[in-house]
């Protein structure tokens, strides 16, 4: 019984570190550094093939990450940040790794004092090492 009971939790533990990264973590990454402004590092992230941008109702993309980090430097240029959170992280399984990060962003507008919150929804797909953001859509 024992044995049965190591070679499942060794087979348990093999399953997961071929699996890769969970979502968990990888959307705590993205809400730091959405947090901070970090074009660069979420640019950065944007999948090979690039990643499309649906920002204040116009459509981008996909653009490659440069452009992305350009693009979202706009929006973080406009808006102060009073706290970001991660309000869903989900993976879908399937052939190909997929998962949805929705993050709660509250900001103001620069030299105002009133709230105001938005929606950050990120598509993202695993790519072997990591994972890799192929949208991003900012919700008011």
């Amino acid at each position: 019984m024992t044995r049965a009971l190591s070679i499942t939790v060794a087979l348990l533990a093999t399953a997961t570190a071929v699996r890769g990264q969970d979502i968990k973590p990888a959307a705590l990454r993205l809400a730091r550094a959405w947090e901070r402004a970090d074009v660069n590092t979420i640019g950065g992230q944007a999948a090979k093939a690039g990643l499309s941008l649906d920002v204040g109702g116009e459509r981008f993309g996909p653009v490659a990450g440069r452009q992305a980090a350009a693009i979202l430097k706009r929006v973080f240029d406009e808006r102060e940040t009073m706290s970001t959170s991660v309000g869903s992280a989900r993976e879908l399984h399937g052939e190909n790794r997929r998962a949805f990060v929705e993050l709660t962003w509250v900001t103001r507008s620069r030299g105002t004092s009133i709230p105001d919150s938005t929606t950050v929804l990120f598509s993202l797909e695993y790519d072997r090492e990591q994972w890799r953001i192929t949208e991003i859509r900012l919700m008011r």
